[in-house]
């Protein structure tokens, strides 16, 4: 997708790698190739997506995956909760959603919430004045970094910042005013924004190797589990078949094989892999380092989090994965595990 800010050649400033409408996937091998993502989500629901995975009549798919890189700072935006879309009867779900910062310039920087808190007052003023930017923290980022963004955060990606985006599937957004003064908010998202203080941290990842590849666990949200997987040669996994999950691929290329079947797809950067709920061994070959993505819905607990339990790493440790925004969730639900 071309934007005035765009960072890739052409202009591009963002690549969405899974989605449905308004920027839909279209199923390029296997035995649905030519159909479109929510066609098949509408034949095969469950069996596509897993148990106890129903979806709002609003939302056509769990997440959107996306890429994101900028030539200059980007438009600081807010998006609404799902509260607010309700009261408001949007047609649209709100948005969370979770960055992992891929690449960036030295000093690179995301733009991730109030350095204080602000009362409405002060934060009309700083809008009119186009000086809002003071109020945020603005954080140097490095590579492998990742963050959570709830929805009411006020947010905006840097320039040179290249990363990928995980998120609620809507595009419920409201743009507030730019570093440079210009734009204008609107009354939604003086409405949505969370004007209270927070002090983004980085969340900091579990390795579990496996051979000479590891599994990285990088965040898990009561919506998103995001793992890396760093992978050199050949790596199998077990897919219990309970979610669905998707493999995007993030830096060289290599083919992913289901189970005892014949069928292999291939896996490259910026196109995903969607891999339905069903039990099946899964093994990703690649002749030198292969570094995927991989996505889903977190369920319980207990259940989310079981391999890291087996290799006894502690409940606070794994409860960490949530960020500061969701450290007590995790922290509660694994209590007693």
């Amino acid at each position: 997708m071309r934007k005035p800010w765009g960072g890739w050649p052409g202009g591009v400033g963002e690549i969405w790698s899974l989605s449905g409408p308004p920027h839909e996937s279209l199923v390029l091998n296997g035995p649905l190739a030519g159909r479109w993502l929510t066609e098949i989500v509408g034949d095969y629901q469950q069996g596509l997506l897993g148990e106890d995975m129903e979806l709002d009549p609003r939302e056509p798919l769990p997440f959107l995956l996306k890429f994101v890189l900028g030539a200059r700072n980007l438009p600081l935006h807010v998006h609404p909760s799902d509260t607010f879309t309700l009261e408001k009867t949007l047609p649209m779900v709100g948005v969370d959603k979770v960055w992992v910062v891929l690449d960036c310039e030295p000093e690179g920087r995301l733009h991730l919430g109030f350095r204080e808190s602000i009362s409405p007052g002060a934060l009309r003023e700083a809008m009119k004045e186009g000086s809002l930017s003071r109020w945020l923290n603005a954080l140097t980022v490095k590579p492998g970094d990742v963050y959570t963004v709830p929805a009411g955060r006020a947010h905006a990606v840097g320039k040179g910042v290249k990363l990928l985006e995980v998120q609620r599937h809507s595009i419920a957004t409201y743009d507030l005013p730019d570093r440079a003064g210009k734009g204008a908010g609107t009354a939604e998202a003086l409405e949505a924004l969370d004007l209270n203080a927070v002090a983004p941290r980085a969340i900091a990842r579990i390795p579990v190797p496996s051979g000479r590849s590891r599994v990285e666990y990088l965040a898990c949200t009561p919506r998103f589990l995001l793992r890396r997987l760093v992978i050199q040669g050949t790596l199998e996994m077990e897919h219990t078949g309970r979610r669905m999950c998707a493999y995007t691929g993030l830096k060289g290329a290599g083919w992913l094989r289901w189970g005892s079947t014949e069928f292999t797809t291939y896996i490259q950067p910026y196109q995903s892999v969607l891999v339905p709920a069903v039990e099946q061994d899964l093994c990703f070959e690649c002749d030198g380092v292969l570094e995927v993505m991989e996505t889903s819905v977190p369920s319980a607990a207990r259940e989310t989090f079981g391999p890291l339990l087996r290799l006894g790493i502690p409940g606070d440790r794994i409860a960490m994965l949530g960020g500061d925004d969701y450290l007590r969730i995790w922290r509660d639900g694994l209590a007693g595990c």
